[in-house]
């Protein structure tokens, strides 16, 4: 598929695009940021409702451009269920920050408690 193909299909393009952000450890936030577009146009690009072509490819350009992806290689881009995000990135932390001791331990009860929700839902 081709980059002028990609309006054409962006319903699968959202569905692409939300999968691999989501495997990759972006926020909604941090990925609007790094790509330098809006919050709400991002939105609009992951449900597949932006509806003026010239707008969708502008943004799109900004978005493969970062994520360094071919619109073949976003379009056939896989997502792996049991693949794990082991970081989310955001632009909200300060650079220097630490997790306390306390702050550690309510993390791994979250992360087991997320994990036992997994084996029920």
């Amino acid at each position: 598929m081709e980059f002028k193909d990609l309006f054409d299909n962006r319903t699968l393009v959202a569905a692409k695009l939300k999968d691999y952000l989501r495997d990759h450890g972006y926020t909604k936030v941090s990925f609007a940021k790094r790509a330098d577009i809006s919050r709400p146009t991002l939105d609009k690009l992951l449900d597949g409702t932006v509806e003026n072509r010239t707008s969708f490819e502008r943004h799109m350009q900004k978005i493969m451009g970062i994520l360094t992806l071919s619109a073949e290689e976003l379009v056939l881009y896989h997502h792996d269920n049991r693949k794990k995000v082991s970081a989310v990135y955001s632009q909200n932390a300060p650079a220097d920050h630490e997790m306390s001791d306390v702050a550690k331990q309510q993390y791994e009860l979250l992360k087991d408690i997320l994990e036992i929700c997994t084996v029920y839902y």
